[in-house]
């Protein structure tokens, strides 16, 4: 309520504005620092859904920038290929050479289109178990 009080002596908009932004960009700044750590720590597991860790790349570089962060298209297309395991080198390999020029929902579809090429040529592999004989 104190708060409330404190602004009310303002004489414009503009200066309350000021005055809130600065009363709360200790906790923005606080908030997007953990987003930021969260979003560089963040690897995609060796086998698991491209899908689910893009949509949530998407949703962490979203968070940062409802926070206030700048970070252009084409980077957080780059910060997204760097999470991705190795099994995806030969994607990040074709995108560099071609030069292509993707939104991350476009990259969302042709890692998806890619993810599933290589899991159809991904090898067979057969375990022979011999029981052993006791003499």
């Amino acid at each position: 309520m104190a708060n409330v009080l404190q602004h009310q002596s303002m004489g414009s908009t503009y200066d309350m504005l000021e005055s809130l932004k600065e009363m709360f960009s200790e906790k923005n700044c606080a908030a997007k620092q953990t987003a930021m750590k969260v979003l560089l720590n963040t690897k995609m597991a060796e086998g698991s859904s491209v899908r689910y860790h893009v949509l949530k790349m998407m949703s962490l570089l979203n968070e940062l920038e409802v926070l206030g962060a700048v970070i252009d298209k084409e980077s957080q297309v780059e910060m997204v290929l760097q999470t991705l395991p190795d099994s995806f080198q030969q994607f990040r390999l074709n995108y560099n050479m071609n030069k292509m020029d993707l939104s991350l929902a476009k990259l969302l579809n042709e890692l998806q289109a890619a993810e599933s090429i290589m899991k159809q040529q991904a090898p067979v592999v057969a375990l022979n178990v011999e029981k052993a004989s006791v003499s």
